[in-house]
């Protein structure tokens, strides 16, 4: 379909069947499993994982024009891999480096709109450990509402 022309994009709302919310997560997902449904360990070449996940969700927005690309006039929207870590070493090809080696644990900065949001894997504009400490009351509150349930947990 990608092949045809139909606006396909990579990205992440929810948790995927890894359990997880990272977009560099699917990449490795989406190659494999067109390699094994196609039986063709050539059908989804990570140039192609990683243009479906930048220009590709851009396309699938009808947002090309203002994201997608680092270009003069677009939102800048980037991310600073970590390529000296253990999982990336060595790294022939930046492109399977980020599809079949890379994980959301790599991302060093993160920069929006131009602003830097994450340096050296500290978030700037938000306190984690607040998130965190309200994540984990919610769970407990979720585990409580299912053990008086009497749901089974599996």
């Amino acid at each position: 379909m990608y092949d045809q022309g139909v606006r396909i994009g990579l990205g992440t709302d929810g948790p995927m069947s890894g359990n997880t919310l990272s977009t560099i997560d699917e990449f490795n997902q989406v190659a494999k499993v067109h390699k094994l449904v196609n039986h063709d360990r050539a059908a989804m070449p990570p140039l192609k994982v990683i243009d479906m996940a930048t220009m590709g969700a851009a396309k699938a927005l009808h947002m090309e024009e203002k994201i997608g690309s680092l270009e003069v006039g677009k939102l800048a929207d980037m991310i600073v891999i970590d390529t000296k870590a253990p999982n990336m070493v060595p790294i022939y090809n930046p492109y399977s480096a980020l599809v079949y080696s890379a994980n959301s644990g790599n991302v060093r900065h993160a920069i929006i709109d131009g602003k830097l949001v994450m340096q050296d894997r500290q978030i700037l504009t938000v306190d984690e450990e607040q998130i965190r400490q309200e994540a984990l009351a919610f769970t407990d509150i979720v585990r409580k509402s299912v053990l008086e349930s009497g749901e089974e947990i599996r």
